[in-house]
Formats: C-alpha cells, sequence, structure tokens
C-alpha cells in the first residue's frame, strides 16, 4: 500500500507541476501579447483629414493615395472624411486648431485671416492662365504663403488643384458681363467673389457648398460658379441649362495641420508625409489633365440633362478681364501697392 501511495503522490505531484508550468507559460505570453499592442500603439500615428468636396472630385482621390502610401510604411493610420462631414471650411479650419481633426484641406480663401495676401490668389483674372497659377504657387511667393500661416499656429503642407472657375445657371447663354445683370449667383464665401460679381450687376451671395445642388434646384440661386470637375462630380448640369467657360478665378486648396502637431513629428515622419502630398499633388494634376476634357464632353452632349457649352472669343474674354479691374484695384488699395506688385511680379516671372 505504502508503494502504490507514493506512486499515487508522485503523479499528483507532476500533474499539479505541470498545471502550475502551463498557467506561467500562458500568463507570459499574453503579457507580451499586450506590450507589444501597446508598443503599436505608441508608434502609429492616427491622423484625420477633413475636407468639403465629393469622394468622386480628383481632390479627393489624390488624398486616397496620399493615405495608401502612408500607411505602407506601418506609421501611419489614415481617415479621410469628405464632403463636409465636419462642417464647411470655416468650421473645418477650426477643428484643426482645437484638435478635433488632424488635417483640413480649405481654399486658400479661407485662410486669408491667418494669411492675409492669400486673398490675391482668387482675385478675378489675375492670371493669365492656369499654369501660371500653379507656377506661380509652386514657386517662392507661394511658398511665402505656406510660411505665413506659421505665425497663426498652422503648418501649411503645400497646395492642390481646385481649378479655374466658370460660370452655369438656368437662364441665359452668358457671353458678355452685361449678361450677367439680375442673376442671383451662388458664389463661394469669399468677399472678392462677391465684390466682383456684384460689380456686374448680380445678386451674388456666399453660401455651403454642400447646399447648392438643393438651391440650384429649388431656384434659390439661377447660378453658380465652379471648376469643370466639382460641376461634372456634383451634376450640376442637371438642374442648370448653360455653362460659360469663363475661366475667371483660379483656385488653389492648402492642407493645414497644427504646427505644434506637425513639430511633434520625427524628421522621418515630416519627409515621408511631405513626399507623399507631393505625390499625391502630382497625381491630382495627372487626373485633371486626362479628365477634364471628357467630363465637359458628357455635360455638353447630354441628352437627358442638356446644357448648352457656351466658348467666349478672345474678345468676349477680354470684356470679362477688363470688367474685373475695379475689382483688382480694390485690392491693391486693401492690401498695399508693395504687396500687390509683388505678387503681379511672381506672375510674370513665371508666365
Amino acid at each position: 500500500m505504502k508503494k502504490y501511495l507514493a506512486v499515487f503522490l508522485m503523479a499528483t505531484m507532476l500533474v499539479s507541476m505541470a498545471g502550475c508550468s502551463s498557467s506561467s507559460e500562458t500568463a507570459t505570453s499574453s503579457d507580451a501579447s499586450s506590450s507589444a499592442a501597446v508598443e503599436s500603439t505608441g508608434e502609429v500615428k492616427k491622423i484625420t483629414i477633413a475636407h468639403g468636396a465629393s469622394e468622386s472630385y480628383h481632390m479627393h482621390r489624390a488624398l486616397l493615395q496620399f493615405e495608401e502610401t502612408l500607411e505602407a510604411t506601418g506609421m501611419f493610420d489614415i481617415t479621410i472624411y469628405p464632403s463636409s462631414q465636419f462642417g464647411n471650411d470655416t468650421e473645418m479650419i477650426e477643428s484643426v486648431k482645437t484638435g478635433d481633426i488632424t488635417m483640413a484641406i480649405p481654399p486658400s480663401s479661407f485662410l486669408t485671416d491667418e494669411a492675409p495676401t492669400m486673398a490675391l490668389i482668387e482675385l478675378p483674372y489675375v492670371f493669365p492662365s492656369r499654369e501660371a497659377a500653379i507656377a506661380t504657387l509652386d514657386g517662392e511667393w507661394g511658398d511665402q504663403q505656406l510660411l505665413a500661416l506659421q505665425d497663426s499656429g498652422l503648418y501649411g503642407m503645400g497646395y492642390l488643384e481646385n481649378g479655374l472657375r466658370h460660370i452655369t445657371n438656368s437662364k441665359v447663354a452668358i457671353r458678355t458681363p452685361e449678361d450677367m445683370d439680375g442673376l442671383k449667383l451662388r458664389t463661394m464665401e469669399v468677399a472678392a467673389h462677391v465684390t466682383y460679381w456684384n460689380s456686374l450687376g448680380c445678386s451674388a451671395e456666399g453660401s455651403p457648398f454642400a447646399e447648392l445642388y438643393t438651391n440650384l434646384s429649388t431656384k434659390v440661386f439661377d447660378g453658380q460658379e465652379n471648376p469643370i470637375a466639382h460641376i461634372h462630380a456634383q451634376k450640376f448640369n442637371e438642374v442648370q441649362s448653360y455653362l460659360t467657360l469663363s475661366g475667371h478665378v483660379y483656385t488653389t486648396y492648402v492642407p493645414v495641420m497644427q504646427m505644434d502637431y506637425w513639430n511633434s513629428l520625427s524628421a522621418e515622419e515630416q519627409a515621408i508625409m511631405s513626399d507623399a502630398m507631393e505625390s499625391a499633388y502630382a497625381y491630382q494634376l495627372e487626373l485633371v489633365e486626362a479628365e477634364e476634357a471628357g467630363q465637359l464632353e458628357e455635360i455638353g452632349s447630354s441628352t437627358t440633362y442638356p446644357c448648352e457649352v457656351i466658348v467666349l472669343t478672345d474678345e468676349e474674354k477680354q470684356a470679362f478681364i477688363d470688367s474685373a479691374q475695379p475689382t483688382l484695384d480694390q485690392y491693391k488699395g486693401d492690401l498695399g501697392e508693395d504687396v500687390y506688385y509683388e505678387f503681379i511680379a511672381a506672375i510674370e516671372a513665371v508666365s
């Protein structure tokens, strides 16, 4: 009996020791996994990006490339919120300042409180061409505007395309400035835009982009003005009968984040983000070049939603250019002749 009892006790001890060993290994494995999760979370930067354009717009698709490039490094986790999910451009900028989102992509005209000379970018007919506008912003003058944002605590990552703006309306085939008289026109909420159109006899008013299709369809406005890609993406031609290729204002987006957030990134992270944004911008310009002619053709050839596309003659275009001079003179006075002519010199240098 003693022999059997000894064997039984020995077996019991071995089972108990094995159980303890298994439990210890499981606990060690769990702790290691938990530690790794904490480490991983600490290394990955979560970045939220908000903008007002639709998901089909070229700027959003360029941001998807930006997202893909950054996430491929394993250092970033990107979430993009299109279509004004965080409010209008002013509200998105405020959300960046309060830290509710990491980055907003507003038009330059919504950053004039932070950098007043950015108001020059969206003056009517100040650029002779889209190419001149892009080159000016890519040059020293454009760099100076981004640096000016830093004084207000914002870091500008560069520029993204919005493009030349054109007029649509439901009432008349516009060929002259006089044809604008009496039209209820929606513009961006930008003083220079409203000033210019009202000088032509319009009843112009800035209102949120997200409400525009509804306001056109219910005749709150007779017309609006936007780049071709926006007109196409938002299907404004469904509720507008005429599209005049006026090319009156060039607009650009400026990706901004908190200066403090940018400074919190390592030099490597900053370089990766900068390179990714530059690449996304180049991709976006390729999209515009590849798609705009087809979008215009689709708008003009639709039988379901007829919309006449009007191409201005050189003389007709010049009449619109001349009509903008009083607005240019006003802003030259408001911002100072030295500031204004420095901008004009930068344009002329690349034209």
